[in-house]
């Protein structure tokens, strides 16, 4: 009789992109919040562009639809997050 043994998925590039995303947090958090937010958003734009060229095999984590809306979403919330730091007003009143 076979033992059924539960394999878990690779995860792939997913580790690069949240240790960039915990990273980005931890700089706001300690520090710049403008520099944090621009590494966060850095690593959503990192991850839409590996979603985008890897192979489903090689993506792991990153793969969840399609390859063009992942993509797609990945890289809009990275132009987002970029455009929402850009204009953060952070002079004390």
């Amino acid at each position: 009789m076979k033992r059924l043994t539960w394999v878990p998925p690779r995860l792939g590039v997913w580790w690069v992109v949240a240790v960039g995303l915990v990273g980005g947090v931890a700089v706001m958090f300690f520090g710049s919040v403008r520099t944090g937010g621009f590494v966060f958003a850095g690593s959503l734009l990192l991850a839409g562009v590996l979603r985008l060229v890897l192979p489903a095999g090689r993506a792991g984590g990153l793969v969840v639809r399609s390859r063009l809306v992942d993509a797609g979403t990945l890289l809009g919330l990275g132009v987002f997050v970029t455009a929402i730091v850009a204009t953060l007003d952070l002079t004390p009143r």
